[in-house]
């Protein structure tokens, strides 16, 4: 079991430095990011070592020494990849896995990765994790969709990320409650975000303004002659949004706020398995009850995860979350009050 133990926590690792490529990461960084206990401390270091001899550093680097030694990621084309939910790492293993064909700048290394974490464990945990693959396979990537549309998604997604690369527009069939429409994009992001895949896009209208596109929602998708040019700014923007779930809905600028919910000890088995945010601490109190923090926009995503522990869950704050379940609570009691 300590094995599999370590080839999950490498693949969190790998995957969070090839998603943040601009960053660099002390040991003690990727052990506060990955909510690591400190018990773990020398094999995270193991890991990293493991993942720097990786082709002779060609994935993950090194710089500095002593107490300023950090790792970095060698391969800066990978940051258009991002992964803002990593909780459950043996999905995203086999997400590795289903991505690799479809992703050109990572495939190699995903695919060394993986042969190698395969390598470490024993011959019924290597098949067991076959099983899982099997499973998965044309589920996680596509939400279940069917492998006909999962070829034709490939070659879209081929498109896509070579118009990011080579820094050209695309047309893009897109398809709404309202409407089919067929207008150029400005690609400059994949985004995987619980286990669906969107566009990160520049709006062409109000430049600086992003927006995302729902991948399944994509009929169509071609390149086109024209070009833009990059901003790092608005990439950054968009990161941020990314990371504070405000891209989804659209939010243009998130703002983080500090959040308390104090949780029944009936919650605490489900809050560990799947938690709200990588910021996300919970703590127990002397009565047993759970004392829940973190750093999120109280946005749509927020509000509807609460309302899923509606029967065990009181906010403390912030205010603007408490008075929107209020007014909830008044729309449930006249709806229902009278039997």
């Amino acid at each position: 079991m300590a094995e599999k133990t370590r080839g999950e926590r490498t693949v969190q690792l790998f995957a969070h430095l090839i998603s943040n490529p601009d960053k660099s990461y002390s040991i003690s960084n990727l052990m506060e990011v990955l909510q690591i206990p400190e018990g773990e401390r020398r094999n995270v270091q193991r890991d990293m070592s493991f993942l720097v001899s990786m082709n002779n550093g060609a994935y993950i680097q090194t710089h500095g020494k002593g107490r300023s030694f950090a790792y970095q990621s060698a391969i800066k084309t990978a940051d258009r990849l991002l992964f803002p939910n990593f909780e459950n790492t043996m999905l995203h293993f086999v997400f590795l896995q289903r991505i690799a064909n479809i992703y050109p700048a990572t495939s190699e290394l995903i695919f060394a990765l993986l042969e190698k974490i395969n390598k470490t464990l024993p011959a019924s945990e290597r098949k067991a994790l076959q099983q899982v693959s099997d499973a998965l396979n044309t589920k996680i990537l596509f939400m279940g969709t069917p492998p006909n549309f999962e070829e034709d998604a490939s070659d879209k997604l081929k498109t896509i990320l070579r118009a990011i690369h080579d820094h050209r527009k695309i047309l893009v069939e897109y398809a709404t409650p309202e409407k089919v429409e067929k207008k150029v994009r400005i690609p400059l992001m994949i985004i995987i975000y619980q286990n669906e895949i969107y566009i990160g896009c520049e709006s062409q209208s109000n430049p600086g303004k992003t927006y995302v596109l729902k991948f399944r929602r994509i009929k169509s998708v071609e390149l086109t002659k024209e070009t833009f040019q990059e901003n790092p700014k608005v990439i950054e923007t968009l990161r941020k949004r990314v990371m504070l779930g405000s891209a989804i809905l659209g939010t243009q600028d998130p703002k983080a706020e500090d959040v308390e919910i104090i949780f029944d000890p009936s919650a605490k088995f489900y809050l560990d398995e799947k938690p709200f945010h990588r910021s996300m601490k919970v703590e127990e109190l002397k009565n047993g009850q759970l004392r829940v923090t973190m750093k999120v926009e109280a946005n749509e995503l927020l509000y509807r995860w609460v309302l899923s522990y509606a029967d065990s869950a009181t906010v403390i704050k912030p205010i603007s979350l408490r008075n929107r379940l209020y007014d909830f609570s008044g729309f449930l009691y006249s709806t229902y009050s009278h039997r």
